[in-house]
């Protein structure tokens, strides 16, 4: 919760619609996680203070939580998709990228970056270009589409480093893994964000994009060691909002990871003057 707030220190100096979310619909929740596993979690909810996975704990309000911040994902596809928004920043906890249709993990109930694009298919779009900038692999959000070639899943992350996941070798035709050698810095991602992301999205020509923004890329982050500066997310965040207006196509980011609090609250205001 103390991300989420240092995140949105500097959103009131900004001329920014704030909406509220919304519980995500059991339709599309379901079709990224299994019945059983969404009650399971309502039922380790229901104990108090639990652990879903060893990284991953809920207590009673966790399930309202995890579903509010799912439905963000859902109702921005919503507002993309009757046209009132062309961009929009999902400011949720918990994260999502980890989650699998069967697990959770890494600090992730309910993946919503999946949610928002099985939404997005659900809305008849047919091709949803997901970016994951997070310096740990979207382990949950590729093995969910790793079949569906109607989802393009692009990621950089450092590697090898938690989960695990993100070599080379899982790549096909729509998962692109760039993984990173600890110490990569800005120029590594100017050179991927700035030529190899453009002619991946312009090939595939998506309906919408959809970003998994994890801040724990900066240089400052305590966990992570791919050495982002300010400059290296401005120039991220802003490459890509760039691509979607000149497709003519909506873009939706939702907060992954950043464990660094003054960080946080820098990322957030770049990220702001951008939208």
């Amino acid at each position: 919760a103390k991300r989420l707030i240092h995140f949105l220190k500097y959103l009131p100096e900004f001329n920014i619609p704030i909406l509220t979310s919304k519980p995500v619909s059991s339709k599309i929740l379901e079709k990224a996680h299994s019945k059983e596993y969404i009650n399971f979690v309502r039922e380790k909810c229901k104990e108090g203070l639990s652990f879903l996975d060893p990284d991953t704990y809920v207590n009673e309000r966790s399930i309202q939580v995890a579903s509010f911040a799912a439905g963000a994902l859902e109702k921005a596809v919503e507002l993309c998709t009757n046209g009132k928004f062309k961009r929009i920043f999902c400011a949720v906890r918990p994260p999502g990228h980890h989650a699998e249709r069967n697990r959770a993990m890494g600090f992730c109930i309910f993946n919503n970056i999946a949610i928002g694009a099985y939404k997005a298919l659900e809305s008849g779009m047919n091709k949803i270009f997901i970016i994951d900038f997070d310096a740990h692999h979207g382990n949950g959000t590729q093995h969910m589409f790793y079949n569906d070639s109607n989802v393009f899943y692009f990621s950089t992350h450092q590697y090898p480093f938690y989960p695990g996941t993100g070599s080379e070798d899982e790549n096909n035709e729509h998962i692109l893994n760039i993984p990173l050698r600890s110490g990569s810095g800005d120029s590594e991602f100017k050179e991927i964000y700035g030529s190899i992301l453009p002619k991946y999205i312009k090939e595939f020509n998506p309906d919408i994009l959809l970003v998994s923004a994890g801040f724990d890329i900066h240089e400052e982050d305590p966990l992570t060691n791919l050495n982002v500066t300010d400059e290296g997310v401005k120039f991220i965040v802003s490459t890509i909002v760039d691509i979607s207006k000149n497709l003519g196509k909506p873009v939706i980011f939702t907060l992954e990871g950043g464990y660094n609090l003054s960080t946080l609250e820098r990322c957030g205001k770049i990220v702001f003057s951008i939208l």
